[in-house]
C-alpha cells in the first residue's frame, strides 16, 4: 500500500509551531499546537490609477492589452497609443465617429468598425501602426456593436439604428464582410470581446429593456450563458470567452456603477468596484479577467481622462507584530532611510503629563535597546538619514523648534538650526544632503534644502501643513501625502524633483499622523487615525493589508517591501513588521 511519502516524494514535516520558510501549498504538522496547516501567499485583485489620457473622452473604441493599446474617436478624432506607462497622440481617424467596433490584438494593429459620424455609417478603418487606412465596409451600418478578433479576422456584434436594435454579427476575413449567425438577444450598448474571430463574448446591453444577458460564440453559433449578476448598458469589458472582464456603466436605475464582474467561462463573480469615478461609455483593453484597463469615459459634469489598470491576484504584504518598544510614547521622529532591521525611534512625549523626551530607542529586527539621548528632548522632530548618520530637524519643546541633531552611530550632536522654526514637519534624505518641509506653526508651505552644514529655502509645497507623512532617499527626490490644516486632512499627493513639488495621485484616503517610508516611486503610507495602510507605485496609490493595530503619532521606517511601524501612539508600545510579499498559515480542518 502506498503512503504519503510514496505518492509526493516527502513525509509531512514535523515541527513545534509553524514554519516560516514553508513553500506555498506545503502541508506540515504543528506539534504544538496538533494541527495540520499549509500555507498560501496573500494576493489582491484590484483597480489602480494610472496616468492619464491626453485627450478626453468617452463613446470611442479601443483594443489591445493593458501595455500595449490602442483608443480611437468618440468625442474626437484623435487617436492615442499607450506603452504600459504613458500615452502618445498619433495619426488621427480618416472619419470621427462615436460607439463604433474595435478589434487588434495590440497598439500596432486596429479594425474601427462602423459607428455614429453621424449619420451611421458603415464605413471601416484599419490601423497599421502609423496610420488608418479605409477598407471594406461593413454590411449593415449601425453604432453601439461590439468589436472582437485581430485586424484581419474579425467579427462586429450586435449594435443598433435610431429607434432599434439590431442582432446581426458580420465576420471579417482581411477584405471583406460575411453575414454569420445572429445573437439571440438583440441589443446595443453592450460589452464584448474576444481574441479571435470564432471565439467570443457579449454581455449586457439596451433595447427598450437593460440587460444581464450573457451569449458566448464558438464560430458559428452563439449560445445564452449565465447573466450578468449586475444588469447594465453602456458597459466595457476586455478579455476573452473564457477570462473576461466587465466593468462600469449604467444600470436601469438612474445613475452610474462602477462595478466590476469577473467571467471564468461558466460564471460571473463580482470583484473590486473601479477605484475613482463611476462611469458609462468607457473604453477598455485586455488579454484577459486578470489584466485590463479603463479608458476615459462619461460621468456628470463631463468626459473623463482617468485610465485604470486591473491586475488580478498580485502578491502583497502583510504585517506581523515584533517585539514592542521598551516605553510608551507619542509623536516620535525616525529616519527616513532606516531599514525594517536597523531603525532607531527618537523624542517624542510620554503619558500621563505629556512631557517632552529625547529619549531614542534602537530596533535591531529583533527588539528595542535604548540608546543616548537628543540633547534637546522634543516631539514630532523630522529625521533624514540612518542609524549610522542620522539627522533630526526641528519638532516642539514647549514651542515649535529650529533645532538640529546628528547623530553618529551612538550620540547626537547639535548641528545649524533650520531657518524656519517648527514642529510637525518632515525630513528626508541623508545626512549630509536632505530636505526639509511642512510643518505647523502655523501650518508651512516652506521647503529647506540641507547640504551638510546649512540650510536653504527652496521651492514651497502647494499645500501647506502639517503631521504630513513622507518617503525619500535624498534632497533630489521625496514624496509627501496626507497631514492637515485644520479643519481639513488632506488626501493630497506631492513629488519633488529637486527644484520644484508637484501634484500627482491623491491618497485614498485623506489623513494625519501617518507615517511614511520607501522612496519617491515605491513608497508605504500607513497607519494616523486608523489601520490603513497603502502602497504608491510611482503613479497612484492602492490599498493593501492593514496594520493589526491602530498606530498614530508613531515613528516608521523601511522600504516598500520591508517596514516597521514603532509604537502605537500615547503610552502603547506595540511595533509590526511589513513584509512583501507575504503568506497566510491556515489550520487544515476535517
Amino acid at each position: 500500500m502506498s503512503n504519503y511519502k510514496d505518492i509526493v516524494g516527502t513525509a509531512v514535516r514535523n515541527n513545534a509551531g509553524n514554519i516560516p520558510t514553508a513553500e506555498t501549498g506545503q502541508v506540515f504538522f504543528d506539534s504544538t499546537n496538533l494541527d495540520f496547516k499549509y500555507q498560501f501567499p496573500n494576493t489582491l485583485s484590484s483597480w489602480r490609477t494610472g496616468n492619464i489620457m491626453n485627450t478626453t473622452r468617452a463613446q470611442g473604441a479601443s483594443n489591445g492589452t493593458q501595455t500595449s493599446a490602442i483608443i480611437y474617436g468618440g468625442d474626437t478624432v484623435n487617436t492615442e497609443t499607450y506603452d504600459g506607462t504613458s500615452f502618445t497622440e498619433v495619426n488621427n481617424l480618416n472619419t470621427q465617429r462615436r460607439i463604433m467596433g474595435g478589434a487588434g490584438a495590440d497598439n500596432t494593429t486596429a479594425l474601427c468598425i462602423s459607428g455614429n459620424a453621424p449619420p451611421v455609417t458603415t464605413a471601416v478603418e484599419q490601423w497599421d501602426g502609423s496610420s488608418w487606412t479605409e477598407v471594406g465596409d461593413v454590411n449593415t451600418a449601425r453604432y453601439g456593436l461590439i468589436g472582437a478578433g485581430t485586424y484581419t479576422a474579425a467579427l462586429g456584434v450586435a449594435g443598433g439604428v435610431p429607434g432599434s436594435a439590431i442582432a446581426n454579427n458580420e465576420i471579417w476575413n482581411g477584405s471583406s464582410w460575411t453575414e454569420g449567425t445572429d445573437i439571440n438577444t438583440a441589443r446595443t450598448y453592450l460589452s464584448g470581446s474576444g481574441a479571435t474571430s470564432t471565439s467570443a463574448i457579449i454581455a449586457g446591453g439596451d433595447n427598450t429593456t437593460v440587460y444581464a444577458n450573457t451569449e458566448t460564440w464558438n464560430g458559428s453559433s452563439w449560445t445564452e450563458v449565465a447573466d450578468l449578476n449586475n444588469t447594465r448598458k453602456q458597459l466595457a469589458g476586455a478579455g476573452t470567452q473564457t477570462s473576461f472582464l466587465a466593468f462600469g456603466g449604467n444600470p436601469p436605475a438612474s445613475g452610474y456603477t462602477g462595478k466590476t464582474e469577473s467571467w471564468n467561462g461558466s460564471s460571473w463573480t463580482e470583484v473590486n468596484d473601479l477605484t475613482s469615478t463611476a462611469r458609462a461609455f468607457l473604453n477598455s483593453a485586455g488579454a484577459d479577467n486578470t489584466s485590463a484597463l479603463a479608458l476615459g469615459g462619461y460621468a456628470p459634469p463631463g468626459n473623463q481622462n482617468l485610465v485604470e489598470e486591473w491586475t488580478a491576484n498580485v502578491s502583497v504584504g502583510a504585517w506581523a507584530t515584533t517585539n514592542p518598544m521598551n516605553a510608551g510614547r507619542s509623536s516620535m521622529g525616525g529616519f527616513a532611510n532606516a531599514t525594517q532591521t536597523a531603525a532607531l525611534a527618537f523624542g517624542g512625549e510620554t503619558p500621563p503629563g505629556s512631557a517632552v523626551t529625547g529619549a531614542s530607542e534602537q530596533y535591531n529586527g529583533t527588539s528595542f535597546t535604548e540608546v543616548n539621548d537628543m540633547n534637546t528632548g522634543r516631539r514630532q522632530s523630522g529625521g533624514a538619514g540612518d542609524i549610522t548618520a542620522g539627522l533630526a530637524a526641528g519638532g516642539e519643546v514647549s514651542t515649535a523648534s529650529a533645532a538640529v541633531e546628528t547623530w553618529n552611530g551612538s550620540s547626537w550632536t547639535e548641528t545649524t538650526d533650520i531657518n524656519t522654526a517648527r514642529s510637525y514637519g518632515r525630513c528626508m534624505g541623508i545626512q549630509n544632503s536632505a530636505l526639509y518641509f511642512g510643518g505647523e506653526s502655523p501650518s508651512k508651505r516652506e521647503t529647506e534644502s540641507w547640504n551638510g552644514s546649512s540650510w536653504t529655502e527652496v521651492a514651497d509645497l502647494n499645500t501647506g501643513r502639517h503631521q504630513l507623512a513622507a518617503s525619500g532617499h535624498s534632497n533630489t527626490a521625496a514624496l509627501a501625502f496626507g497631514g492637515r490644516n485644520p479643519p481639513g486632512h488632506y488626501a493630497q499627493t506631492e513629488s519633488w524633483n529637486g527644484s520644484a513639488w508637484t501634484e500627482v495621485n491623491d491618497l485614498n484616503s485623506g489623513r494625519y499622523i501617518l507615517e511614511g517610508c520607501g522612496t519617491n516611486t515605491a513608497a508605504l503610507a500607513f497607519g494616523g487615525g486608523g489601520a490603513l495602510t497603502e502602497d504608491w507605485n510611482g503613479i497612484s496609490w492602492q490599498e493593501t493589508t492593514d496594520l493589526n493595530v491602530t498606530h498614530n503619532l508613531f515613528s516608521g521606517s523601511g522600504t516598500s517591501t520591508a517596514a516597521l511601524a514603532a509604537g502605537a501612539g500615547g503610552s502603547d508600545t506595540a511595533s509590526e513588521e511589513f513584509t512583501s510579499p507575504s503568506s497566510t498559515i491556515k489550520v487544515l480542518t476535517d
